[in-house]
């Protein structure tokens, strides 16, 4: 251990940290981007924290909660992996080598990430520095310019990542020892890649800044399965192994939900549900409902996506066979810690003896609802749900029970208010208080073809405009106005509230001069959801954000990098609120296809992948400008065991939702 800490060149920094707002629930809802296919049409068939006394989460002094002050020690020294961590699981690094980087240098680097000006949690690790020069190792530089509170070289080898340049991982005690001396000023951070004994001159710095506060709940997202094995049909899966059931789709790619428990450091992405069924269930894999429209008798696929997660983290809705109208906009309820779908529909299945392997197709008949709905925004209390089905919204009642649950629709949640804004109403949102519900209203249906009859998913929108209502935890008051006016050239959609119901953050897309014109063809030409403006995988998206009075409207344009069209959708806010520098913090979720360093969507959108980024926001009593930081990557997104690949081959991350707790699931 090389550590020096220096306490006589500055007094100790009382920091005092305080928590502002109420810790409430959040629910989410979102759809997965599960784009109809004709091809995947089957045969049919008859929460805690580490406790930590200084930096754990929960911790008396710097944990989310945490009131008491904050000292600042100076702290400076040279490190390797080794001198933070003890677990053995450490790359090798001959120290005797640091002392090359000090060499005449050659060539040039630059760091491609972290981004310049971004923030992260506290508890957010490991992060991997990406330098774009290649070579055998990095010395990387952390300063404090205002005072002398830091000045740390953390020295590693290169590591095998995908892309060129140099990637260098820094444990999470390493930004954790940085986190207290951030609360007055950012790190500068500089880096120098040697090759053999000569190091490149020193990057041009970048400036970051550590949290003291971290973020909580179970943050969920959907993504795919990369070319998995066919199931034995349509209708039979092979319990205790996953296993594709759409046994025509092409390429062969399932669809999951995954989750990160923020209640630990440095969590790994957990698998939670597929379209086979749950890998905890009781057997795993044991197959799910195939989308059906009772009307024609037509059956879609399998897919899940559309997921919402109620308030406490108990149930999840999904859709089914995507969000097409097509395939009869399927509803199921999964119990997340039991590892079971509820019976939602209990007449449906008229074969008493029916079983995932027995008649399966009977079987999963009562696990599903059809034309039902595509979208949910849940109340607080798990016992009443806005659901989204024909570019409408309807209130509905939710009884849960054990392994089954009773819904009963009502009726229109906005009966009167809502026509009169708009034809149409998607992507409602009810605020975690429950005071609240917003939504997008737009006028002009999508437009229509096979999978979206009449042009009313609801997922395809154009000339949005974001609205809201108010509410109480368990009705939603038929006095819906407009929050964010329509423009000319642009769209509005997936609005989010607040945890503390003060602001709202929602989806922007340009237009353009040519609404009709094809926007970045990711799936060819003529795809679903290709138009340039309709709400769907816009290249153009970009985040902005409100308060809940509608004032105070703007880009975030550090979140969206700038004017570059990276696709920023899908925003969500985390449960947390607490305060950084004096001013109250918020983190929001979202998909992007930027770049991750020299790693990831290095060469333009067109080959590019959704992944999971978020992004602080630093708000006051009075804003000006933007009030965002530079968005993180979230770490090992794509390092699950359905994606063996990892960041060389990654499927798409999509669809955030971030609730406050991240239910134990029951495991067998």
């Amino acid at each position: 251990m090389r550590l020096q800490t220096l306490p006589s060149l500055l007094p100790v920094v009382a920091l005092s940290f305080g928590v502002a707002g109420s810790f409430g629930v959040v629910a989410g809802l979102g759809c997965a981007g599960v784009k109809p296919n004709a091809t995947t049409t089957g045969s049919g068939g008859s929460g805690g924290g580490n406790g930590g006394s200084s930096t754990g989460n929960g911790g008396s002094s710097t944990g989310n909660g945490g009131t008491g002050p904050v000292a600042v020690v100076p702290i400076s020294g040279s490190f390797t992996c080794t001198d933070l961590d003890t677990s053995g699981s450490c790359p090798t690094f001959s120290t005797s080598n640091e002392a090359n980087f000090d060499n005449g240098t050659s060539g040039s680097t630059s760091i491609t990430y972290p981004l310049d000006q971004s923030l992260f949690p506290s508890n957010l690790g490991p992060i991997t520095f990406q330098m774009s020069t290649s070579g055998t190792a990095a010395r990387i530089t952390f300063q404090t310019l205002a005072t002398s509170n830091v000045n740390i070289q953390y020295f590693g080898n290169c590591e095998t990542a995908p892309g060129s340049g140099c990637s260098v991982t820094i444990p999470l005690a390493l930004s954790q020892m940085l986190s207290p001396a951030c609360q007055t000023e950012n790190i500068q951070i500089t880096a120098r890649v040697l090759n053999g004994t000569t190091p490149t001159a020193d990057s041009a710095p970048i400036n970051v800044a550590w949290a003291q506060s971290s973020v909580t709940g179970g943050l969920y997202y959907w993504t795919v399965l990369p070319n998995q094995s066919y199931c034995p049909s349509s209708t039979m899966a092979s319990p205790g192994t996953y296993c594709l059931q759409d046994t025509t789709l092409n390429p062969k790619n399932g669809t999951a939900i995954y989750r990160y428990d923020f209640s630990q450091d440095n969590p790994a992405p957990e698998q939670v549900w597929t379209d086979d069924g749950g890998p905890e269930s009781m057997p795993s894999y044991q197959g799910g409902p195939q989308s059906y429209v009772a009307s024609t008798g037509q059956y879609g696929a399998h897919c899940i996506g559309c997921h919402s997660i109620t308030n406490d983290g108990k149930y999840m809705a999904l859709g089914l066979g995507g969000s097409s109208t097509y395939n009869g906009s399927n509803w199921a309820m999964l119990d997340i810690a039991a590892q079971t779908l509820d019976i939602i529909n209990p007449t449906a299945s008229t074969d008493a003896n029916s079983s995932p392997t027995s008649d399966p197709s009977d079987y999963w008949k009562k696990f599903r609802k059809d034309a039902f709905g595509v979208e949910t925004a849940w109340g607080p209390n798990d016992d009443v749900m806005v659901t989204m089905y024909k570019s409408a919204l309807y209130f509905n009642t939710v009884t849960p029970g054990t392994g089954m649950a009773t819904i009963a629709q009502t009726g229109l949640a906005l009966p009167t208010s809502a026509a009169k804004l708009d034809s149409y109403q998607s992507d409602p949102f009810w605020s975690h208080d429950g005071s609240h519900l917003v939504y997008t209203s737009f006028s002009t249906a999508g437009p229509a073809d096979t999978y979206n009859v009449g042009g009313l998913d609801g997922d395809l929108k154009t000339g949005g405009q974001i609205a809201i209502a108010d509410a109480t935890p368990s009705s939603i008051t038929d006095d819906a106005s407009i929050l964010v006016p329509r423009q000319a050239g642009y769209t509005d959609y997936y609005p989010c509230v607040s945890e503390d119901s003060n602001y709202v953050v929602y989806n922007q897309s340009s237009c353009g001069s040519n609404p009709a014109a094809a926007d970045v063809a990711y799936d060819g030409p003529n795809a679903y959801g290709s138009e340039v403006c309709d709400g769907y995988d816009d290249s153009t998206a970009k985040l902005w954000w409100a308060s809940i009075s509608g004032a105070g409207n703007v880009s975030l344009d550090n979140a969206n990098g700038g004017s570059n069209n990276y696709d920023n959708s899908w925003p969500r806010f985390s449960p947390d609120v607490s305060t950084f520098r004096g001013k109250t913090l918020y983190w929001i979720a979202f998909s992007s296809r930027r770049p991750y360093g020299g790693q990831l969507n290095t060469s333009g959108l067109l080959s590019s992948q959704p992944q999971l980024w978020f992004a602080g926001v630093t708000s006051s009593e009075i804003n000006v400008g933007d009030p965002s930081w530079a968005p993180v990557w979230l770490p090992g997104q794509n390092n699950t065991a359905a994606n063996p690949g990892g960041n060389a081959s990654p499927a798409g991350n999509h669809v955030p939702q971030w609730v406050k707790f991240a239910i134990v699931i029951d495991k067998p």
